[in-house]
């Protein structure tokens, strides 16, 4: 008997792709045939883990980039929002294209799709296929009851004003979406996709199987969708990695903003620069995020900076007192994950969100920029010994969370007998 199919789906990012990976190979190691479909620039690093990588042209990461790597912060500009989603929506149509004939001829028996790869719901659907959806960012979720997202990082608000303020901030969510989508009907109608079911979730989730990369500690408290389940985070980086060598010098403190972000990025050296002026005794590590330059030699950008093109998180984090970032949810879970407290500096997307979660659960600090007299005060109390006692508690929770053995007991679930 032929072994059962599983084709995992995600856009070529490494915070989207690199979570599924991690699952692939424990599916492919519990007997399972594996495929991964992305983009033509991480094959290399598909096929070097030894999976089977299908090309979709439509998910180029050049185009994928151009939509995510704006010139300016998208925030809640509705404008902006809606020039995304227009361009996403045309990926999507391409993607799919090429996707129907791929998997008409050659079926998967269950499809696993990154959460902003709708491609794979979309077309599973089509096909009569079974398909899980993962997250990398639950609070993205739509719910009824609970803190909203993506209006700026709330925070938890108690009682009855708390309550009603959620409520609003539901309302305008929804009525955001709506009129996007309304903005965009004609695309949607050609793709055979809409914003809800009748039922009233997203049409872009799994209505079978969410599965989220988080912690549930870390979350505030909503109505979750019922096909909605923790896994864990899963932040590992399949990407093969040289060595990098830190300088003795302690404390040492790793400044990140990510692998997006370009127009936050362009100030990076100089905002690392102004802090090490000012904290001449802490050693500053920075992050430029770019994998492809994996390798080169740092920038010396004074005795106690240097900035690196790419510093893994899973490989180095524990090597570090404290660590400054955009509030991306890798580095969110790898920094608690290791027990490492944070500054978090958030600039667009869910980084709010992430900013407000760390602070609220005493994981780190959320100051507004990275080069200001509020971000020296933060970084001098995360590195004071001590000063944040429920991280402890929070990186045993992490660790708690078994990821691939989770996504392995729903595969059997699905598909019985498998």
């Amino acid at each position: 008997m032929p072994a059962t199919r599983v084709a995992f789906l995600a856009p070529p990012f490494a915070g989207h792709l690199n979570p599924l990976l991690v699952l692939a190979e424990a599916a492919r190691g519990a007997g399972y045939a594996v495929e991964v479909v992305t983009g033509a620039g991480k094959r290399t690093v598909v096929e070097g883990r030894g999976l089977v990588c299908r090309v979709l042209p439509g998910l180029d990461d050049g185009v994928m980039e151009c939509i995510a790597n704006t010139d300016r912060p998208v925030g809640g500009n509705p404008l902006r929002l809606l020039e995304q989603l227009r361009a996403s929506l045309a990926v999507v149509a391409r993607g799919r294209r090429e996707l129907l004939p791929l998997w008409r001829t050659q079926p998967p028996d269950i499809v696993v799709a990154d959460s902003i790869a709708v491609i794979g719901g979309l077309v599973a659907e089509e096909l009569g296929l079974p398909w899980i959806t993962t997250v990398a960012t639950p609070f993205a979720m739509e719910c009824r009851r609970g803190v909203p997202s993506y209006l700026g990082g709330w925070s938890e608000m108690p009682g009855p004003v708390g309550r009603l303020r959620d409520a609003v901030g539901w309302g305008v969510v929804r009525t955001v979406k709506r009129g996007c989508a309304f903005m965009v009907r004609e695309q949607l109608r050609e793709l055979g996709a809409r914003l809800y079911r009748e039922d009233g979730s997203e049409f872009c989730y799994s209505p079978r199987a969410i599965l989220g990369f988080g912690m549930m500690e870390l979350e505030f408290p909503r109505d979750w969708p019922a096909s909605f389940r923790m896994i864990g985070p899963v932040f590992a980086n399949p990407e093969p990695t040289p060595s990098v060598v830190l300088p003795a010098h302690r404390p040492r403190v790793l400044v990140s903003l990510g692998t997006h972000l370009l127009w936050a990025k362009a100030r990076l050296a100089g905002d690392l620069a102004w802090l090490a002026s000012r904290r001449p005794g802490v050693m500053f590590i920075g992050s430029h995020g770019e994998s492809q330059r994996m390798g080169e030699p740092p920038e010396i950008l004074a005795p106690n900076a240097r900035l690196y093109p790419f510093i893994p998180y899973t490989d180095h984090m524990g090597g570090f007192d404290a660590v400054i970032h955009h509030g991306g949810a890798g580095v969110t879970y790898a920094a608690i994950h290791a027990g490492v407290p944070a500054v978090v500096v958030p600039h667009d997307y869910d980084q709010f969100d992430f900013a407000a979660r760390v602070a609220a659960r005493g994981a780190g600090l959320r100051v507004r920029r990275l080069a200001g007299a509020a971000t020296l005060r933060a970084l001098d109390r995360v590195l004071t010994p001590g000063a944040f006692p429920a991280l402890a508690e929070l990186q045993a929770a992490s660790r708690r969370y078994d990821p691939a053995g989770s996504f392995l007991a729903l595969l059997s679930e699905i598909v019985p007998g498998a």
